[in-house]
C-alpha cells in the first residue's frame, strides 16, 4: 500500500566527504528515517538502500535538483536526493473546463460600485466631479448661448444680397415692352381713324312699349 499523497516518501542525501543519505519513509503507516553514507553513489544505489529498508517497492522517483535522476545517474557531492512515489495521472481537461468557466463568466470594466481607501464608492467621487466640473462651465456655457443669439439675430436684420445678372433677360423684357408700346400705339389710331358712328340703335323693348300703346287705343 503506497504512502499518503500528503506525506511523500522522502530520501534526503547530503555529501561531503562520503555521501549522507538521510532516507524517510511513510510507507509502513508511521515514520522512518536511516542515515547511510556510501561514496560514489548512483541512482541504482540508493534504490538498493530504499529496497533493503523498506522492502519490495516500485514506482519511485528519484529527484536532485529538479531533475530525475536514472538508475545510473551520479549523485552530486552535497545535494539532496528526494525519492517520491509515482501518482497515476487524471483523465485530464481540467483546463478547458476552467477555460470555458471563464468565458461565461462577465467581464466588466465599471469599477464604480469599488470603494476607495476612505470608504466611499468610486460612483460618489465621479458624481462629485462631474458635478464641480458643471458649476465650474456654467458661466462659459451661459455665455457661448448668447453669443449665438446675438449671431442669429445679426443675420435676421441682413438685408438678402442677391445679384442678377442676364443679359439675354434683359434683351427680350426691353424688346417686348416696345412691341407692347407700338401695338397700343396702332390700336388708338384705328380708333381715332373710323370716328363715332352716327346711326342709333333702338331699344327693342321700346319698341314693343309703342305698339302695344297703339293695340290699346285701336279697341277703345
Amino acid at each position: 500500500k503506497y504512502a499518503s499523497e500528503t506525506e511523500p516518501l522522502t530520501l534526503s542525501i547530503r555529501t561531503k566527504a562520503a555521501t549522507m543519505i538521510l532516507l524517510e519513509s511513510h510507507i509502513s503507516g508511521h515514520r522512518r528515517l536511516w542515515c547511510i553514507q556510501e561514496k560514489n553513489a548512483t541512482g541504482g544505489d540508493l534504490l538498493e538502500a530504499l529496497m533493503e529498508r523498506e522492502g519490495q517497492i516500485s514506482d519511485v522517483v528519484l529527484q536532485s535538483q529538479g531533475r530525475i535522476l536514472s538508475p545510473s545517474s551520479p549523485v552530486p557531492e552535497g545535494s539532496t536526493v528526494v525519492a517520491t512515489l509515482q501518482l497515476l495521472g487524471g483523465k485530464g481537461g481540467f483546463g478547458s473546463m476552467l477555460r470555458a468557466i471563464g468565458a461565461q463568466i462577465e467581464k466588466t470594466t465599471n469599477r464604480e460600485a469599488c470603494r476607495d481607501l476612505s470608504g466611499r464608492r468610486l460612483r460618489d467621487i465621479n458624481e462629485e466631479k462631474r458635478l464641480k466640473d458643471f458649476i465650474s462651465k456654467k458661466a462659459e456655457r451661459e455665455r457661448e448661448m448668447q453669443e449665438r443669439k446675438r449671431q442669429k439675430f445679426e443675420k435676421l436684420k441682413e438685408t438678402p444680397k442677391h445679384i442678377f445678372q442676364n443679359d439675354s433677360y434683359y434683351q427680350q423684357r426691353e424688346l417686348r415692352e416696345k412691341n407692347l408700346y407700338d401695338s397700343l400705339d396702332k390700336a388708338f389710331e384705328n380708333m381715332n381713324d373710323s370716328g363715332p358712328s352716327g346711326i342709333k340703335r333702338q331699344c327693342p323693348d321700346s319698341r314693343e312699349k309703342t305698339a302695344f300703346k297703339a293695340k290699346r287705343g285701336r279697341f277703345m
